[in-house]
Order: structure tokens, then C-alpha cells, then sequence
């Protein structure tokens, strides 16, 4: 987290410093310096509290959509009284504190001893292969609904662009105050119990936006999708993080669930063009829904099997 927050903070003050020379270049290495720390606290998350990662992930990602949601009006804000260059060197100053912050404030936990045989070692490449497609699917599908919801709202509503907007805009509504919500409810609640809720709620509301097309039913429906897909990724990494030894383990998650959002909207605009309906496209996000909803049982039977497996020792023999 250090090393990331230090990368920020210079490349922003060389984007003050060197206005627009070499910008592509710098831009590509402060989407590593913020890709960083995103992806070590997750990591240190899951190490630290383990079981009970449920309920810290989710604060942490209703932390970072937050911060999505209000930067843009932030930096509107500052921008319309001072320059880029003011921008970037606040940027880098406050990626500089937190470099700091991390450094003297935070102390990485032990981790966890790596199981020993063959058939731990399968069963452990398996629960990362079987989250990593989970969290390909989920990820992909949360970049489908930020991509196309609007123009889905926008082609189906005949009261024009403003009401498209406000109707898009419930989705957001639905998922920030979801996370904020499930970090409590985690606290009480069986996480598992919370995932399924949550998948087939989301399978629900995405069969009623694609099926039908009323405006009270899509705008009912976008609230649900929003709020039921908001704890879903930070709960399959608790889930993850649960169940593994190795915590560094997660970015293969990480970066798959990063692939996932590339290919899932790709995927939709691609059937989209084809088919000349956007509703058709956006079948992916149920159809998706449905397979996660599938392989959740499959969860349970991992975990009890790693564990079993590493408690023998690894040996097959036993």
C-alpha cells in the first residue's frame, strides 16, 4: 500500500510538473500506482480478519464508491477556480499523506502456514479458480449495468432524457446505500446467507428490467438490481479469504474480476449490434446471474473439502 500511494503521489506531481508532455505514459503508470493499494488493502483485509472479513470488505467498498461517486464533483469543483496543475499537486499530496499513514500505522499480520501434499495444493487451485470465475461474472456484471443502464433508460423511456437520467440514477441510489447498509447488517447476519439473498434478488430485478418495460416496473427494478449487487463482490472475497491460506492468492481474483469487466459489456454491445436490441444484450447480466447462482452451492463443498484435506495432512493415503 505504501509502494502504490508513493507511486501516485510522484507521477501526479510529475503531471503538475510536466503539463501535457508525456501524458499517456504517466497515465498508464497512475492507473498502477492506484491499482496498488486497491488491491493490497483487500489483501491485507482478508489476512487480518479472515473469517470475518464480511462486514470490513463491504465498508471498504462502500468507502471506494463513494469516493467514485462524490470525485468527479469534487474535481469539478476545484477545477472551476484553479488549474489541472493545483489538481494533480492536491492529488499527489493527499496520495503522499496516506503513503505515510500506511507506513508508521499499519502492521501486516502473520500469515497463515501454506498446506503441504498434493491434494491440498489441488483443492487450494481449485477454490481460487472457482472464485475467480465467480468474480469474473460478478465484476463483469456490475460494468454492464454502469455501462448500458443508461442508454437502456434512455431508449425505453419516452419522457426523454432528463427522466432516463433520473431513472438510471437509481440504481446508484440502490447500491451506495446497500453497502453502507450491509456492513451493519454483516455484523449480525450469516454472510452466506446474505450472498444468496442477494444473487437471487439481483436475478429477479435484472428478469424484470429486461422483461418488461414500464417505467414504475424498470425504475422498482433498478433500485433492487443496485442494492442487491452492491455486497455481493465484497462478500465473495470474505468467502475467498475464508477459505484460503494464502492470501496473496487473491490477485488472481483481482485480476480476473478486472477482465470480467472488460469482456461482460464488450460482450453485451456486441450482441446488442447484432440483434439491433438492447434488450437482448442486456439478457448477459440475468443470464450471468443465473450461473452464479448455480455454482454457489459448490462453496460450502470446497471449503469443507480443503479443509478436511488440509487437516489430514495431505495425504491421499488417509
Amino acid at each position: 500500500m505504501t509502494g502504490g500511494f508513493l507511486l501516485v503521489a510522484v507521477t501526479c506531481f510529475t503531471l503538475a510538473a510536466a503539463g501535457s508532455t508525456f501524458l499517456q505514459p504517466l497515465f498508464f503508470i497512475l492507473g498502477i500506482g492506484v491499482g496498488i493499494p486497491m488491491t493490497a488493502v483487500s489483501m491485507y483485509a482478508g489476512r487480518r480478519f479472515a473469517d470475518r472479513s464480511a462486514a470490513p470488505l463491504t465498508i471498504l467498498n462502500f468507502s471506494w464508491s463513494v469516493g467514485a461517486f462524490l470525485a468527479p464533483l469534487l474535481a469539478a469543483r476545484v477545477l472551476m477556480n484553479h488549474t489541472y496543475r493545483t489538481a494533480y499537486q492536491s492529488l499527489g499530496a493527499c496520495a503522499a499523506i496516506a503513503a505515510v499513514a500506511c507506513w508508521f500505522a499499519l502492521q501486516d499480520p502473520p500469515a497463515k502456514a501454506t498446506p503441504t501434499g498434493n491434494p491440498a495444493r489441488s483443492i487450494q487451485l481449485r477454490w481460487v479458480a472457482l472464485f475467480a470465475f465467480l468474480t469474473f461474472l460478478e465484476v463483469g456484471i456490475e460494468n454492464t449495468t454502469a455501462t448500458w443502464l443508461a442508454t437502456y433508460s434512455l431508449r425505453s423511456s419516452r419522457e426523454g432524457a432528463a427522466s432516463a437520467a433520473a431513472s438510471s440514477a437509481l440504481y446508484w441510489c440502490g447500491f451506495l446505500a446497500s453497502r453502507g447498509l450491509s456492513s451493519l447488517l454483516l455484523l449480525r447476519a450469516a454472510p452466506m446467507q446474505v450472498l444468496r439473498v442477494a444473487v437471487v434478488a439481483a436475478l429477479a430485478a435484472a428478469g424484470v428490467l429486461v422483461g418488461f418495460s414500464g417505467t414504475l416496473s424498470r425504475d422498482a427494478a433498478m433500485i433492487v438490481l443496485g442494492a442487491a449487487l452492491a455486497p455481493i463482490f465484497p462478500l465473495l472475497l470474505a468467502r475467498f479469504f475464508a477459505g484460503a491460506y494464502n492470501s496473496s492468492d487473491s490477485r488472481w481474483l483481482l485480476a480476473t474480476c478486472g477482465f470480467g469487466g472488460s469482456v461482460l459489456p464488450w460482450l453485451t454491445g456486441l450482441i446488442s449490434a447484432r440483434s439491433h436490441s438492447l434488450r437482448l444484450g442486456l439478457a448477459t447480466v440475468p443470464a450471468a446471474l443465473l450461473f452464479m447462482l448455480c455454482m454457489l452451492p459448490f462453496l460450502a463443498f470446497t471449503r469443507r473439502d480443503f479443509r478436511s484435506t488440509a487437516a489430514r495432512g495431505g495425504d491421499p493415503a488417509t
